[in-house]
């Protein structure tokens, strides 16, 4: 399987295709492993659907390209973790732009609607503070979208976020300290 261009999804390999087969790691099984992963890492610091799809693309382009380098002396989800932030963080730089639109992204099935026993009311307000929450996270500063994002939603510890970010545990601390507060004042900003 390798992923589609222009697209978070997988597509089968054709057996013309083999030079993801001769990898020490299965390029594959990767692909399969991290793909919404590294999607949902990107949509969350780019604030766009389809700078995310690219994002993925980069990110496992680059990860092709490095496995016959990667030492090991990582976990490998920290090594695409982190080159999903690198990714990201260009990609932000290459564009400049300081905000988002605050319009709902195109094609964002991943949003996942919390609770699902609420009635449809409630789940569609949830879903709504959800995607507003996407949306201001994307406006954050990098390395504490990168941070919110890997604490909140891959679950990762300082430790794993200091080494994906390659900044000290404390700054990781600092970093979601100060997404948190700004993050609850755009919330603040958006509700009034």
């Amino acid at each position: 399987m390798i992923l589609e261009p222009r697209s978070s999804r997988i597509r089968p390999m054709h057996n013309s295709d083999r030079r993801h087969q001769s990898r020490p790691i299965d390029y594959q099984r990767l692909v399969a492993d991290f793909s919404t992963r590294v999607y949902r890492q990107a949509l969350r610091i780019l604030g766009s659907a389809q700078d995310a799809e690219d994002a993925t693309q980069e990110v496992f382009l680059k990860v092709y390209a490095g496995l016959e380098n990667f030492r090991g002396n990582a976990e490998i989800s920290t090594w695409i973790y982190r080159i999903t932030f690198n990714v990201c963080v260009t990609m932000r730089q290459k564009r400049r732009v300081n905000s988002v639109s605050l319009s709902a992204s195109e094609g964002d099935s991943e949003t996942e609607i919390p609770n699902a026993d609420a009635g449809p009311d409630e789940a569609l307000a949830a879903r709504d503070r959800l995607e507003l929450l996407e949306r201001l996270i994307a406006r954050l500063p990098e390395r504490e979208a990168a941070a919110i994002t890997l604490f909140y939603t891959e679950q990762k510890s300082y430790e794993e976020i200091s080494r994906i970010l390659d900044i000290p545990p404390g700054s990781v601390a600092t970093a979601l300290h100060n997404g948190r507060r700004r993050l609850k004042n755009m919330v603040r900003e958006n509700l009034e």
